[in-house]
Order: C-alpha cells, then sequence, then structure tokens
C-alpha cells in the first residue's frame, strides 16, 4: 500500500526578529512545477508533497532554535534549563542543539545553502559542529571548510538523493584531515587497551588505535570470518588464541606517490606510515574488462575504492562488505567492468535482482540514477575516491 500525504498548510508566520532569519534569504516553498532549477534533492522535487512536510519541519525547528539562542549576557546554565523544560528535551541534548546553531553563525556560506535547500536536520547540525570542535575557532579555518562544505551540500544534478549522516561526517573529515590538519596524522598515538567487567558476567574489550591499524585489524578479521564462516566477533578470538594467520591485501588510493597520505575504502584518509606494513608491496590496478561473469581483485578494488558504500540510496553498508552486481544482466550481454559494475549490500541487490528498480550507471562520473516504479527517480553521487 503506497502512503500519501495532503500537501501541508501555509507556513504560519512566526514572530521572530528579522536578525534571526538566514540573511537575504526568502523563507522560501520547495520546487513548483513552474521553476524547476537545474540542480535539487529529491526533498525538493516538484509535487513532492511528503517531502514538503519533511522540509517544512526541518525550517520550522532552525527558526525555532535561532529564536531561542541565549544571549552572550544571559545565565547559560538557567537559561537551557528553563527552555529544556518548556521543550520538554533534556538538557545535555538541548545544548548539543545550541551548540550547533551557534556553530551555523559561524558558516554564513553553508546558512546560505541551508536557506535554499533546507537537508540539514538537527542531527546533521549537530554533526558539523562536533567534528569542527578540533579547529579550535580558527577562523582562517572555519572560512576554508565553510566554503567546502557550502559546496559539498549544493546539488549539483536533478533529483539529487539528500546526503547521509554518514557523507557529511566522512567529508569534514577528509576534508580537515587533507586541508587543515594534515600534521594531524603524522603523531601515530598510542594505542591503549580496556577491560571492562560488565555486570551480567560478560567483559568488554576495547582497543584504540590508529586508523591505519584498525583498518588492517579489520581486513584480517574479515578474511578469517569469510573463509570459517563465522562471526567477527569470534574471528577476532581465534586469530588471538588460535595458532592462526591470514594474509590480506589493503587497497589504498592517493593523487601523489609521494606521501604518506593514502585513502582506504572503510577508513578514510590515514597515515600509511602508521600501518603495520610488514611483507607489503605495491601495485598499480588493473581494472579492465575480464571475460567471464566474476569480477577479479583489481575491479573489485577499484570499484570499491570509487563507490565506498552501497550504491542504493541512503545505504551507509561499506563496500568492502557488498556484492558487486552487473546492470545490465552477464547473461544479457554485460560486461564484467567497473563500467558496468556497482556495490549493492545483499538486501539492495536482492531488490533490484527482483526488478522491483532499475538503474542507470554513468560510467564516466559513476553517478547513479535510480528509476522507481511511479515514474520518479533519484540521482546517487559515489562518494569514495578511486
Amino acid at each position: 500500500m503506497t502512503a500519501t500525504l495532503a500537501p501541508p498548510e501555509p507556513d504560519v508566520a512566526l514572530d521572530y526578529p528579522d536578525t534571526l532569519l538566514i540573511a537575504n534569504h526568502p523563507d522560501t516553498d520547495p520546487l513548483d512545477e513552474d521553476d524547476v532549477p537545474e540542480a535539487f534533492y529529491t526533498t525538493n522535487a516538484p509535487g513532492n508533497h511528503i517531502g514538503k512536510a519533511g522540509t517544512y519541519t526541518r525550517k520550522t525547528s532552525w527558526f525555532l532554535y535561532r529564536a531561542i539562542l541565549p544571549q552572550l549576557d544571559d545565565d547559560v546554565d538557567l537559561s537551557l534549563t528553563s527552555l529544556a523544560k518548556d521543550l520538554g528535551i533534556c538538557y545535555s541534548k538541548l545544548l548539543g542543539y545550541i551548540r550547533a546553531h551557534y556553530r551555523m553563525c559561524q558558516l554564513p556560506l553553508v546558512t546560505e545553502v541551508q536557506g535554499q535547500h533546507w537537508i540539514l536536520d538537527l542531527t546533521k547540525l549537530r554533526i558539523i559542529d562536533r567534528e569542527l570542535y578540533r579547529l579550535d575557532n580558527n577562523l582562517d579555518d572555519l572560512e576554508a571548510i565553510d566554503a567546502a562544505l557550502a559546496d559539498f551540500l549544493t546539488p549539483t544534478t536533478p533529483n539529487q538523493t539528500v546526503l547521509t549522516d554518514a557523507d557529511l561526517r566522512r567529508f569534514i573529515r577528509s576534508f580537515i584531515d587533507t586541508h587543515l590538519r594534515p600534521e594531524d596524522k603524522e603523531e601515530k598515538p598510542e594505542p591503549t587497551l580496556r577491560i571492562h567487567i560488565n555486570p551480567d558476567h560478560t567483559t568488554t574489550l576495547s582497543l584504540t588505535c590508529d586508523r591505519a591499524t584498525a583498518a588492517i585489524i579489520a581486513r584480517h578479521i574479515d578474511a578469517y570470518t569469510n573463509k570459517a564462516k563465522t562471526t567477527n566477533a569470534q574471528g577476532l578470538i581465534d586469530l588471538i588464541l588460535e595458532d592462526t594467520h591470514t594474509s590480506v591485501a589493503i587497497n589504498t588510493f592517493t593523487t601523489n606517490e609521494d606521501t604518506n597520505s593514502v585513502y582506504i575504502p572503510g577508513a578514510g584518509w590515514i597515515n600509511i606510515g602508521h600501518a603495520p606494513t610488514d611483507n607489503t608491496f605495491i601495485r598499480r590496478l588493473n581494472a579492465d574488462e575480464i571475460d567471464g561473469y566474476t569480477p577479479n581483485a583489481d575491479i573489485r578494488a577499484y570499484t570499491q575504492g570509487r563507490d565506498a558504500t552501497c550504491r542504493w540510496p541512503g545505504c551507509t553498508i561499506p563496500a568492502t562488505q557488498c556484492q558487486l552486481d552487473h546492470r545490465i544482466e552477464y547473461h544479457q550481454g554485460g560486461p564484467t567492468s567497473p563500467d558496468n559494475l556497482v556495490n549493492l549490500c545483499q538486501h539492495h541487490h536482492n531488490i533490484k535482482t527482483d526488478r522491483r528498480v532499475h538503474y542507470i550507471l554513468d560510467h564516466i562520473t559513476g553517478t547513479i540514477a535510480w528509476l522507481h516504479r511511479d515514474g520518479t527517480y533519484q540521482l546517487d553521487h559515489p562518494t569514495g575516491r578511486p
């Protein structure tokens, strides 16, 4: 049964001071049929009444929190305690929301994009604030991330899929690591291990280490569990306690062969100098078309680097845990090459195989157009770095 929703009533005029509204941007409605720009998110597609209702909710939330931001001379503790009571949410959650909106005051270009597309909800605003904590309010760094993030949030195609929380987090971390704080990756953190005895007679082991080492550990666990047909947890126990050995290939991508900064699908940009690289070697991928149905290791590595995650809109399962789907079925003449292969998790692969949805792949950009039965479509862009 298809859910339907009537268009929301026109926005109620909220009596907020003009200074609290987004500067120079009217409180725009989602797109009308006769006024469609070249690029927009699916939430703002013409005739999308459910999307319009969601946009209305995000706009109302934005103006609400902008209206209640405490003044600098207020007693913040007392003000937030009173506001938390009035809103019916806990103090810590409200504090996070308020901090997120203060942060947006430092990002005028991102705020401008928000005023045009309204895709940032409270969760995404908190992600932005938390990830920018590393910048210590450095004005030059904030100006740079403001410009980069505004560009990232601006749609480039019609019916573009709204970015996920993971996409947003990944972009900010990668930009800071590669452009603003590359020195953060130079010092290898000291690994720490915490052992916590739980009241239910179990014990939790927590290892903290650099991302390069963690990525390699994860690949060894995956390699063992795929062979032994067991869980990741049991695989780790076996690797530690048993006389068990694994050999894995870690595929990295870089734009400069002379730098230690490389991209590992699932781990992001890391300092490869931190990785335990004994008995390793460097190879160049040869991701050309092959004869036969099963992709080789090079094609698999290339597509994982391109896609980063399952390419179903909004799915965040890492490409390393996905299956490769022939867009044009192999038995219908579809080649086994990156131009015809897409990473899909098993669930979404089944949906495509069952012909409940179809897609078109742009082999140059990696962009996918998902074609739905109701005649609508969504564009999904690859988030990896081949």
